[in-house]
């Protein structure tokens, strides 16, 4: 994932002016590369463009926002989901998040502030991941080198011994 400021976001919201608010909300705290969409459909024709967030309703028009989830996941399983929900029901939220969404937020007076920092904590999670990757990354290579370094060790004692040197 990316500098958070320069996030792939896409908004799914039927409301427009719900979809303005988050917009000029995320806009007015440096999040500049937004797409909207009012509906999943619209929203899985564009996928082609990698969203490294989707923040999306529980219930739109068509497909629903879990049905959207499990269909790009299947395909983009690095694609991070932000549910904006107007429901308020814990048994879906709990049920969401088992689904592999990586927030649900319900919409109040907070949301666009808990909204903001769900992204910037899905950034900085993403980054501990990358650098937890890149050391375990580095200690196999290190033993890689390590193995190989003792392998010309052998062969050198090997090869030197041939010519009794």
């Amino acid at each position: 994932m990316q500098n958070s400021k320069n996030l792939l976001i896409f908004i799914v919201q039927d409301s427009v002016v719900y979809k303005n608010l988050i917009v000029g909300y995320l806009k007015s705290k440096k999040f500049q590369n937004l797409k909207t969409f009012k509906n999943g459909e619209e929203c899985l024709k564009n996928i082609h463009l990698k969203p490294d967030i989707i923040v999306l309703d529980y219930s739109f028009e068509g497909i629903t926002g879990l049905e959207l989830m499990k269909k790009v996941k299947a395909d983009n399983p690095g694609i991070d989901f932000i549910f904006l929900s107007g429901q308020n029901d814990v048994e879906v939220a709990v049920n969401i998040m088992r689904m592999g969404a990586a927030d649900y937020i319900v919409k109040n007076d907070k949301a666009p502030v808990n909204l903001v920092n769900a992204i910037e904590y899905l950034t900085s999670s993403n980054k501990k991941e990358k650098i937890k990757k890149g050391f375990q990354i580095g200690v196999i290579g290190f033993f890689i080198m390590m193995f190989l370094l003792i392998m010309i060790i052998i062969l050198l004692t090997v090869f030197l011994e041939d010519f009794n040197l």
